[in-house]
């Protein structure tokens, strides 16, 4: 099956599902939308309300991540409208969804349904991509934050995962005095190789207090009421975690510390390359459910 022939429908998510959609119009996808305000893309058939033409695809694309704060299908510009079951109600058995974030709900309901799901952030094309605008748009948030340069600042990385790294290494491109956390000794030897300092969560304690900004990229509890009073008052933490994140934001504000949990930041500071890399992986994931199938 050749592109103008395959239908995707993309209900919902930020400038990136815009970006994604535009790339894949531009590639002869047949592309319908809904969900959102004003495209400006003669390519692109856009629906008002979510109509039963909508169903009528190969691919349903959903937001990243596909629901919001309320429950509801993450749709900026009406955030309190579609839910899931009216979507996944009216889902065809051969159509396959594409969204981020899948949860229990989800994914008991496509079972029933007999629906394959496809979670983009368990992508591992996907989450290594995407850390990259993760990691800039962390420390644009930190530039923004502060009012020191981080050339010459003492920072800190929680975990060093696929942000982590990408973190890590930017920073010390544009010479922050960067210090790694990590639990597992093989990658406390890579932080110790790449020039980092690196210090394993046990001591975390120790490096505290002389930090100016905290980078969090572990997806638990690490930055608890007891380890935020050994924080500085004038540091910075910069939390990209999944919600609720990795810090006690409560007892951050209680203890005067400015603590920000940044949420899809590549869609915020970075919408084009971010949407380019979702296109890229629905693409990847359409032709590998096409395989499967012959």
């Amino acid at each position: 099956m050749t592109k103008d022939q395959i239908v995707l429908t993309f209900i919902g998510g930020d400038k990136r599902q815009i970006e994604a959609m535009r790339m894949a119009a531009k590639e002869g996808f047949i592309v319908k939308a809904v969900g959102f305000e004003d495209i400006s893309n003669d390519s692109i058939t856009l629906y008002k309300y979510l109509h039963d033409e909508c169903f009528i695809c190969h691919a349903l694309i959903l937001p990243i991540p596909y629901k919001n704060k309320y429950g509801y299908i993450n749709i900026p510009s009406d955030p309190q409208s579609i839910t899931l079951e009216q979507v996944m109600k009216k889902v065809d058995s051969s159509t396959i969804v594409i969204l981020g974030k899948a949860d229990h709900d989800i994914k008991r309901q496509a079972e029933e349904k007999n629906i394959r799901i496809f979670d983009i952030l368990e992508e591992e094309t996907f989450a290594i991509l995407n850390a990259i605008p993760t990691a800039e748009g962390a420390i644009q948030r930190a530039m923004e934050k502060t009012d020191i340069t981080l050339h010459g600042a003492n920072v800190l990385v929680l975990g060093y995962g696929r942000i982590g790294k990408c973190l890590a290494r930017m920073l010390k491109g544009i010479g922050a005095k960067v210090t790694v956390e990590a639990r597992k000794p093989e990658d406390l030897v890579w932080i110790y190789e790449n020039g980092y300092n690196g210090v394993h969560l046990d001591d975390l304690d120790s490096v505290l207090g002389s930090q100016q900004v905290i980078f969090n990229t572990i997806p638990h509890l690490v930055l608890t009421r007891e380890r935020l009073k050994k924080v500085d008052k004038e540091a910075v933490i910069i939390d990209l975690a999944s919600a609720p994140g990795g810090t006690d934001f409560e007892a951050a504000k209680e203890l005067g510390i400015r603590a920000y949990l940044e949420l899809s930041l590549p869609g915020i500071v970075a919408p084009k390359t971010a949407g380019r890399i979702v296109y890229s992986v629905i693409k990847e994931l359409i032709e590998r459910s096409q395989k499967n199938l012959v």
